[in-house]
This record gives C-alpha cells, sequence and structure tokens, in this order.
C-alpha cells in the first residue's frame, strides 16, 4: 500500500484537482489582512466575471438581509466586509472545482449537502459565539469533506473500495475505510492540499481535526474554532443519518465545551439550519437534490427531544433527557 504521503502527492499532481487560478491567489493575498485596502480587493475580483457574479449574489442574498441589491463590486464588498469577501471566493472557487464532474460512485448531492449542513452549523454556532470568526468557520465547515472529493477526483480506482462500502447499510465512519483501503483519511488530504493554497491556519487546523477526538481537539491551535467545527460536522451527521443517541450525545458534550447555555445553542441552529442550508446552496447555484431525507431525520430528533413543537419551532430543551 502507497505511504499516506504518496497518496497526497498523487492527489497533488492530479489535473482534475481545482489548483486555485492566479485570481483567487491575488485575492486570498490581499486579504489575508483584515484592514486591507476593498478597492484593490474588488478590481481584482471584477476581473473575474464568474466571481464577480458570484459576489453580487451573496451581497444580495437574503442570508445577510440588506434592503436593496447592489450591481457594484465595490459597494458588495464593502457591504460584506473583507472576511465575507475572502470566504466567498474560496466557497465559490471550491464548488466549481468539484462540480466539474464525477467519478463512479460519487453521489454530489450528498456530498453537498452534508458539506452545507456543517458550513452553516459552524457559521451560526460561532455567529453565536465567535462572530468575529463566523465567516471563516462556514468555509472550514465547508472545506471539512473537501478531501473526500479530492480523493475521488485525485485517485479514483483506489477510492472507489472506499465509496463502495459506504453504500453498505450501515457502514462504519468514512475516516475508518479510508484508513483501511488506502491509509490516509480525507481529513489529512483536505488540510494538506489547503495548506498548499495557503488558506489560514484555523481552517487547516479544524479540517484536520474535524474527526477527531474532543480532548485532541481541544487540545490543539485554535482549540474553540476547531471544537465548534467539530460540533457543526456532529449536527450535519445527525441530519443526514439519523439522530442516534450516541450522536446526540456526542454533540451536547461538544457543545457544552463552548457554553454554557448548550440547550439555547442547539435550539437555533436547528431552528435555522434547513432554510440556512437551501439559502447557501442557491448563493452558490449549487443543486443539494431532495433534502427530504434530512427534513425527516431533523423530524425524528425533533420527535425525540422532550418540548419540541412539531413545526421546527423549539422550546428550551432539557439536557437531563439525554442522561
Amino acid at each position: 500500500m502507497p505511504t499516506a504521503q504518496a497518496i497526497i502527492d498523487q492527489v497533488r499532481s492530479s489535473p482534475r484537482i481545482p489548483a486555485p487560478s492566479q485570481t483567487v491567489f491575488r485575492i486570498l493575498e490581499l486579504t489575508r489582512n483584515a484592514a486591507c485596502d476593498t478597492r484593490r480587493v474588488a478590481d481584482a475580483i471584477s476581473r473575474d466575471a464568474g466571481l464577480t457574479a458570484q459576489l453580487l449574489r451573496e451581497a444580495n442574498s437574503a442570508l445577510y438581509g440588506f434592503s436593496s441589491p447592489t450591481s457594484s463590486v465595490a459597494e458588495a464588498c464593502m457591504r460584506l466586509g473583507v472576511k465575507r469577501v475572502r470566504a466567498a471566493v474560496i466557497n465559490q472557487h471550491v464548488v466549481d472545482g468539484l462540480g466539474r464532474g464525477k467519478p463512479a460512485d460519487f453521489d454530489p448531492a450528498r456530498y453537498w449537502q452534508a458539506a452545507f449542513a456543517t458550513s452553516v452549523a459552524a457559521h451560526d454556532i460561532c455567529k453565536e459565539l465567535m462572530p468575529a470568526v463566523a465567516a471563516s468557520a462556514g468555509t472550514a465547515g465547508l472545506l471539512c469533506d473537501f478531501g473526500i472529493g479530492l480523493l475521488a477526483y485525485g485517485v479514483p480506482r483506489r477510492y472507489a473500495a472506499v465509496l463502495s462500502q459506504l453504500k453498505a447499510p450501515t457502514p462504519p465512519p468514512i475516516q475508518e475505510i479510508e484508513r483501511r483501503e488506502i491509509g490516509v483519511d480525507h481529513a489529512e488530504v483536505g488540510a494538506a492540499i489547503l495548506e498548499d493554497w495557503k488558506l489560514d491556519e484555523e481552517i487547516i487546523v479544524a479540517v484536520r481535526m474535524h474527526h477527531g477526538d474532543p480532548m485532541a481537539v481541544a487540545e490543539s491551535g485554535h482549540a474553540r474554532f476547531a471544537s465548534a467545527v467539530a460540533a457543526a460536522v456532529t449536527l450535519s451527521e445527525i441530519a443526514l443519518n439519523g439522530s442516534e443517541i450516541d450522536d446526540v450525545g456526542r454533540l451536547f458534550i461538544q457543545v457544552e465545551a463552548l457554553t454554557d447555555r448548550p440547550d439555547d445553542l442547539v435550539q437555533k441552529l436547528l431552528d435555522n439550519i434547513v432554510s440556512h442550508i437551501r439559502q447557501t446552496a442557491e448563493t452558490l447555484r449549487v443543486e443539494l437534490g431532495s433534502m427530504d431525507a434530512m427534513k425527516a431525520n431533523l423530524d425524528g430528533l425533533m420527535d425525540e427531544m422532550p418540548e419540541v413543537a412539531a413545526d421546527i419551532s423549539f422550546r428550551p430543551m432539557r439536557r437531563a433527557a439525554f442522561e
């Protein structure tokens, strides 16, 4: 079996891997400093029709609630701020790059549902607890499973065995299959490529640690940020796979490490996650397919929770109900 480094190098060398363009690299370099000149950023974005269209969609999205639309890139940059602009450029690049084709057995709808659920949950957790990094958290959430796409495109023959085993009625966690079949998991591969792109350190750490042991995450660099993203991953898994009691318990353990009001935070997340996923997907022009299964899983989760109304409207939950 090739070493983990050999697999990462093979992924790096694949012509199908979506390396950032010079324009994207330029914008990422400009926006590394939050105090940068937004006029220079707007000028760089204006040179790329796709990024221009995406930024204007972002600035006019219902997610941000601006009262009047804009068709000016400069105004869009001012409205969103440097961190959101940076996130928008990264997000669009990833969506464009992974949307150009798909290997056999790769389910893009499920991939994007998981990615957007994690992105929305990470953003919303940090919006409540660490608002200065909410945009970066949304990007980290979107990138957590980036390595899955990289492996599916970069080493398709080897990764076919992983995708095939995921079709089992109750497959083990994907990272366990990956380590067994190819010797490295998607978290490590994704983090390695993001390091090549010189993305923010907290995003790279969160991507690398998103399936990590909670204690290891807590001891990592950017621990609180990485812990918020890891909690978002757990909520995404519940949304896609159903509310096993172990997963619900893990979610509360993760959220309790972030806030002394975990019930309130989980309530807000569940209130908004479906609508925010749809709005984010619409902004990024991604087809998610039917979300009936996700909604059914969330309905099932709500049915198991005490004092929860049937229409995604929550009253406070009692942690004792899960003990």
